[in-house]
């Protein structure tokens, strides 16, 4: 028997992020073991009784399914049983059981690697400094992370890209999905240049865009994260807690204090995030964990490089996204999703969205409202509250209006 089919059907069984997953693995080990397991081995090993009915059902039919989809596309599964599985994932909440990849995996455990993040709404002047940003990082020596959307994370993998370094995209979807589309060149450029592809989302399989789930992976995966061009209500900043939670070093970009593109880094900041403004100050922190394998002056030569190339015009103007619209895919790999109505005529939230984003379109409005009131009136925390508008704009259902400000869209 694959081992692989346990943890795939392990990863099944329970939601992505689950922290019932660390658990159970520290009291049993292996998935294997978990499979055989009876409700009374659960049951004594304090396992919930929720988690104990999924656990109970040992089909393996449809991790075989997956397995087999995974394969034919020519990918690949890493489990905690594998020796590349990085080290630091097996210790954050909700330990993967299964990552999909494509490409090439570095040995995270003795490589530098550094997540750099910020909003999808960045302007061309702050594409520029993440870029340089990464570039600088990429030629010095790390791996350079991100989570592969448009705006300020397809900026940084196109830095690393540009300095000829590794680049590792972490998607919030499956790796067959075609998401989001304006990046599909720099996603097969990434894997031409030896970079990866990882996802904890299974092949075919329907999904939700889950970012919590998806940047607990960013700060796992990294010693570091930075914030490169975050305003004060951007789902960036949960990529920053997490990584205080896990441990990981946290810097930021700091910017114009006009214009609020960088309130939420200038936040972080006061929240005990180094400020940095070159990619060797954050390379020089690792140096110690690393030594001999970081090259100071190749990072400055590739930061000052993409820095002294034409700046934008007109830097104020932030760069808008083009969102998807959701269709349902002729492949049978590809998750079920829900064509968007006239942007204008929105009056339901979408099936694949979560409960809690649910919870959040009911608040909504024609007329935008403020995060705080939103906060207010669902009663949920603020990045609770800005995971699940996110999710709600990813499916064209809200939108993010000026001063941050929520809106059926």
């Amino acid at each position: 028997m694959d081992s692989r089919l346990y943890w795939i059907w392990l990863q099944q069984a329970l939601p992505l992020g689950c922290t019932a997953m660390c658990h159970l693995l520290d009291t049993f080990g292996h998935a294997e073991t978990v499979y055989r397991a009876d409700k009374a081995a659960l049951v004594a090993a304090g396992v919930s009784p929720a988690h104990c009915q999924r656990l109970e059902d040992k089909q393996l039919d449809k991790a075989r399914r997956i397995l087999d989809r995974v394969l034919e596309a020519g990918d690949w599964v890493l489990t905690p049983e594998d020796a590349l599985y990085p080290f630091s994932l097996r210790h954050i909440p909700g330990c993967p059981a299964a990552l999909y990849g494509r490409g090439v995996l570095p040995d995270l455990d003795s490589t530098p690697a550094v997540t750099v993040v910020g909003t999808r709404h960045a302007t061309p002047a702050g594409m520029q400094e993440a870029r340089a940003l990464a570039a600088g990082l990429a030629a010095g020596g790390a791996v350079v992370i991100s989570g592969g959307a448009v705006g300020i994370d397809a900026a940084v993998h196109a830095g690393a890209l540009d300095a000829q370094g590794r680049t590792l995209v972490v998607l919030a979807c499956p790796i067959p999905v075609n998401y989001p589309v304006e990046n599909a060149a720099m996603r097969q450029r990434v894997l031409a240049q030896g970079g990866l592809l990882i996802s904890e989302f299974p092949h075919g399989e329907p999904y939700r865009c889950d970012f919590e789930v998806r940047n607990r992976l960013l700060a796992g995966l990294s010693q570091a994260v930075c914030l490169a061009e975050t305003p004060a209500r951007s789902g960036a900043r949960i990529t920053a807690r997490l990584a205080r939670e896990q441990g990981r070093d946290v810097f930021a970009l700091p910017g114009a204090l006009t214009g609020h593109h960088y309130d939420g880094a200038h936040s972080e900041i006061q929240r005990g995030a180094a400020l940095v403004m070159r990619a060797t100050d954050i390379l020089q922190e690792l140096m110690p964990r690393f030594p001999g394998m970081l090259n100071l002056t190749q990072a400055e030569e590739a930061q000052k490089r993409v820095e002294q190339e034409k700046q934008p015009a007109k830097p104020e103007k932030p760069v808008k996204e083009k969102r998807p619209r959701r269709k349902k895919e002729k492949q049978p790999e590809q998750p079920v999703e829900t064509p968007q109505a006239n942007p204008a005529s929105v009056t339901e939230c979408p099936d694949t969205a979560g409960e809690t984003a649910r919870q959040v379109f009911s608040a909504l409005t024609e007329a935008p409202r403020p995060v705080d009131e939103l906060a207010g009136e669902t009663g949920l925390s603020i990045p609770v509250l800005l995971a699940a508008l996110t999710e709600l704009e990813m499916l064209g259902c809200a939108e993010n209006s000026a001063g941050q400000q929520y809106k059926r869209r």
